[in-house]
């Protein structure tokens, strides 16, 4: 079965069974006067809502920028956002040793 066009007809059930690429969401955003910031899940999300309701949600980011730490210590409190950098990575490599190694994880949200 052919995948349908992203188009304002499409209900949100049949929308989530298809694969989209993040380009053509935002497109489809564009065309509707959605946000289009935000990573794939939540254009989808947006989109969703919007096939099924036609309300239009508009998120705001919080722009503070978080306080970069030149040097981590032990002492070092964790901080707000907290992302594992290189930065951080190295440090958790010189602490725990050769058997330090990061995974990163993806967790994905069902429709």
């Amino acid at each position: 079965m052919d995948r349908p066009e992203l188009n304002n007809q499409l209900d949100s059930k049949t929308f989530r069974e298809y694969y989209y690429l993040k380009e053509e969401l935002i497109d489809f955003c564009k065309k509707n006067d959605l946000q289009t910031t935000g990573c794939k899940i939540e254009l989808t999300d947006r989109i969703s809502k919007f096939l099924d309701t036609g309300e239009r949600i508009f998120k705001v980011y919080d722009s503070r920028r978080t306080k970069i730490i030149d040097e981590i210590t032990l002492e070092s409190i964790i901080e707000d956002n907290f992302v594992c950098s290189e930065k951080h990575r190295a440090f958790y490599k010189k602490e725990i040793g050769k058997s330090y190694v990061f995974r990163l994880m993806f967790y994905f949200k069902s429709g």
